[in-house]
């Protein structure tokens, strides 16, 4: 029976946001529109808690740089509303020859750079090779193709060697201009030519990324806001705060502290949508201890996941026992009941018992996490368990840069625990593979677990058109992961935005690099004013 502690805690916290964002009476706003206008139209300032770190489609590993790649550049095809796709530098759909195993694109004439250059066929050709000769954090996304070709100037022959069920995704990759790619790697990462509706007017890494609207943008629709500014906030309030001071127009995304008090606060709603983007522990297989099972074992023991879930991410996400969404599991028939019941309860002595066994009872584990607030709630919440099994532990929180860079290390120095992150699509292959085959590790791949069986599972699921026996495979391959505990899923994540009250026809899609979609179809955002 409900007591009515909940009720007070809400309106404990929502007091306790009005006090901190300059009392009550806070939903009455200023009643204008928060967009500043110019000449051409209207800016719009996005506050995410994710920075966009390189704007180099090839190199790019990270969502926040993927969402502001995706207003600068375009690719062959791209998502309608939902997960099907749709031409864009494509003139229509691809051509199938050779009993399916080659796919042929011819390219719209109109598509052009920014520089005002056509896009031609060894652009696309280049855009798929080059993440594979630069072992790029994309390449898994194109490694599947046997050969990529210009057959002439404005058409590209795609071959297989085996089928691949995920050709539909693969051929959503951004597409880059070679030469000025080559010209000028480092200078192409911050200042990028692309084939997009927005260019690049300025971007600190990490920081801010401003984009000005492309007036000569060759394809449909055209934008109607004419400046985006993504700008990196460090703090859930801090987000909040800037929603209602008028700073940004928008803030993703919406942290479970504030989601129920933004309309409270701020003159916005929240927009949200079940995703593909998961959390999960990783460990290092590697080097250090949790090379031994039974000190990955015991880590199980030390944190009780429902309550972290409960307390970090309800109602923005729920709990996942696998590496799958909840959404793909489901789709594909998983036994997520099964794997439920290999997540272990909390049981300190358990866990002492086993630290103990593996000789391994003083020593200090490190937990790396990225400086995002849920990546080091949940490091932090496993760091308690561990002292509450009497275990060193230390939670390493580090800039977005730096954590990609060392939680592929293999290095003990750097983790024994890391916290990572999968954002993928509808097909399980874009959570597993980069995620756990060997081929990625030290790339996208921070487990460096290499049991031949898996591998072999994982790659012959990509490479199979039947349904069944790719979830067969799949289900293999996740079970086996779960047993060898070479991570404990953690949760999955809905796509949020807290939007003000004068932007219409904003649109969470479902697929994470796709958001902030600004055009689309029949459809763009476009601002009002309420005065």
């Amino acid at each position: 029976m409900d007591d009515g502690t909940n009720e007070r805690i809400d309106e404990t916290t929502r007091r306790a946001l009005l006090a901190a964002l300059g009392g009550s009476g806070i939903a009455a706003t200023d009643g204008c529109s928060t967009m500043l206008e110019t000449s051409s139209g209207p800016r719009f300032r996005l506050g995410t808690l994710r920075p966009p770190i390189t704007l180099d489609p090839i190199t790019a590993k990270s969502i926040g740089s993927e969402q502001v790649i995706g207003r600068v550049f375009d690719g062959l095809y791209e998502y309608d509303d939902g997960t099907d796709t749709v031409p864009k530098i494509a003139a229509g759909e691809p051509q199938f020859e050779n009993d399916g195993r080659a796919a042929v694109v011819e390219l719209d004439d109109s598509a052009r750079f920014q520089n005002d250059r056509a896009v031609v066929a060894d652009d696309v050709v280049y855009s798929y090779s080059a993440p594979l000769e630069e072992d790029a954090p994309t390449a898994w996304r194109v490694s599947p193709f046997d050969s990529v070709e210009a057959v002439d100037e404005r058409t590209v022959r795609f071959s297989l060697e085996e089928p691949y069920p995920a050709l539909d995704h693969a051929l959503t990759q951004p597409i880059v201009p070679r030469q000025e790619r080559e010209d000028d790697r480092e200078a192409f990462a911050t200042e990028p030519v692309g084939a997009g509706p927005f260019e690049v007017a300025s971007f600190s890494a990490e920081k801010t990324a401003t984009l000005r609207r492309w007036d000569d943008y060759w394809g449909d629709p055209i934008p109607g806001i004419d400046r985006l500014t993504v700008a990196y906030v460090e703090f859930p309030m801090t987000q909040l705060t800037s929603l209602r001071t008028n700073r940004n127009d928008a803030i993703e995304p919406v942290s479970p502290m504030i989601v129920d008090h933004v309309s409270d606060v701020a003159n916005a709603s929240v927009k949200r949508r079940h995703g593909y983007t998961s959390f999960y522990f990783g460990f290092n297989l590697n080097q250090g201890p949790t090379t031994d099972p039974r000190v990955r074992e015991a880590i199980s023991y030390c944190l009780d996941l429902e309550k972290a879930v409960a307390d970090f991410v309800e109602p923005m996400g729920q709990r996942q026992y696998s590496p799958l969404p909840p959404g793909v599991a489901s789709d594909w028939d998983m036994p997520t009941d099964e794997w439920a019941d290999l997540a272990n309860e909390t049981n300190p002595e358990r866990a002492r018992q086993l630290f103990r066994e593996a000789d391994e009872a003083s020593g200090q584990l490190r937990i790396l996490t990225s400086t995002d607030p849920k990546h080091k709630e949940f490091g932090e919440a496993l760091a308690g368990g561990l002292r509450d099994a009497s275990h060193g532990a230390l939670v390493v929180s580090k800039p977005e840069s730096t954590f990609l860079e060392r939680y592929v290390s293999g290095s003990e120095r750097d983790y024994s625990v890391f916290v990572g992150e999968i954002s993928g699509t509808p097909d399980p292959d874009s959570h597993l593979y980069p995620t756990f085959h060997e081929n990625m590790a030290g790339v996208t791949n921070g487990t460096f677990y290499r049991e031949d069986a898996v591998m072999e599972r994982l790659t012959a699921a990509r490479e199979t058109e039947n349904r069944e026996r790719r979830r067969r495979l799949y289900e293999a391959a996740i079970t086996r992961l779960l047993e060898d505990r070479v991570c404990l899923p953690i949760c999955s994540f809905e796509h949020s935005f807290a939007v003000a009250a004068d932007v219409q026809n904003f649109r969470v899609h479902p697929i994470a690099r796709v958001n902030p979609r600004l055009a689309a179809g029949d459809e763009v955002v476009t601002v009002g004013s309420e005065s």
